[in-house]
């Protein structure tokens, strides 16, 4: 039981530090969250208009262990395709163990309104499982973004999560936070990037990110990034061949330790 009660408050705790840094991805943790203004597949995870101008199917899984903790995995998979000039797709994620489990199903649309301008949509299926009795808690959210290359160095994002306040429980009106993201980020060659990010969660303090990716070679990147509220750094690497991707990653917290984390991506058009 006491076990049980410490992994229980040891998760809660890791659910607020997610709230404000979603890493889905190898390539979002290393760059400690910072994914807004991303385009590509994972943003499936971060803001759905990056998904408008990905080319043909694509499908990718991550797992990270947070904190080096077995009892906090978290794990997930995605596809997407583009249909026409319409990007479909589909993710699932799922944290915890079998006392203490967060899992998401969501559905997502994205299409581009012009040659710089984007927009995404995302519906998600919430679920919350506690053993010993404390049962099951289901809800539905929806979240949005949109994506605009202002010129071709710098683009500009935005992204609601959990638009509508979805409630957890009706005990005490108990909510799903929301969170408002913006994010830019600046090409200043072909192989250096500079991303930041501003995201706020419902009453709390506004995570404030900076990271770089640099590309050093044709198949291998290397990325890094730090955060404040909570204060975290992030470094990884990346490679890829013409149809698969991998990305490694690791992030460290003053507090509660380091968090590795594995992300595969295919793309059937290529990278």
């Amino acid at each position: 039981m006491t076990r049980f009660f410490i992994t229980i408050f040891l998760a809660l705790a890791t659910l607020c530090t997610h709230a404000q840094s979603s890493s889905e991805g190898g390539r979002a943790a290393a760059l400690s969250g910072a994914a807004v203004t991303l385009e590509d597949s994972w943003s499936a995870f971060h803001n759905q208009a990056g998904l408008a101008n990905i080319k043909g199917f694509t499908a990718g899984a991550f797992f990270q262990n947070r904190f080096l903790i077995k009892e906090l995995g978290d794990r997930g998979v995605f596809a997407a395709t583009k249909i026409r000039n319409s990007t479909f797709a589909f993710s699932y994620q799922s944290f915890g163990y079998s006392a203490f489990n967060q899992s998401r199903v969501g559905l997502a649309y994205a299409m581009p309104l012009s040659e710089n301008f984007s927009v995404g949509l995302q519906m998600n299926y919430h679920s919350l499982r506690i053993a010993e009795g404390y049962g099951v808690s289901r809800s539905f959210s929806a979240e949005g973004g949109f994506l605009y290359k202002l010129n071709k160095n710098l683009h500009l994002a935005g992204h609601i999560e959990n638009i509508n306040r979805a409630r957890l429980s009706e005990f005490n009106d108990e909510r799903m936070p929301s969170v408002l993201t913006l994010g830019a980020h600046y090409i200043f060659s072909e192989k250096v990037k500079l991303i930041c990010q501003a995201r706020q969660v419902t009453d709390q303090k506004i995570n404030i990110v900076g990271g770089i990716e640099y590309d050093i070679a044709e198949s291998i990147v290397v990325r890094a990034a730090g955060g404040a509220n909570p204060t975290a750094t992030s470094f990884g690497f990346g490679w890829k061949n013409k149809f698969l991707r991998a990305d490694v990653a690791a992030t460290y917290n003053s507090i509660l330790g380091f968090s590795p984390q594995i992300s595969l991506t295919y793309s059937g058009a290529g990278f």
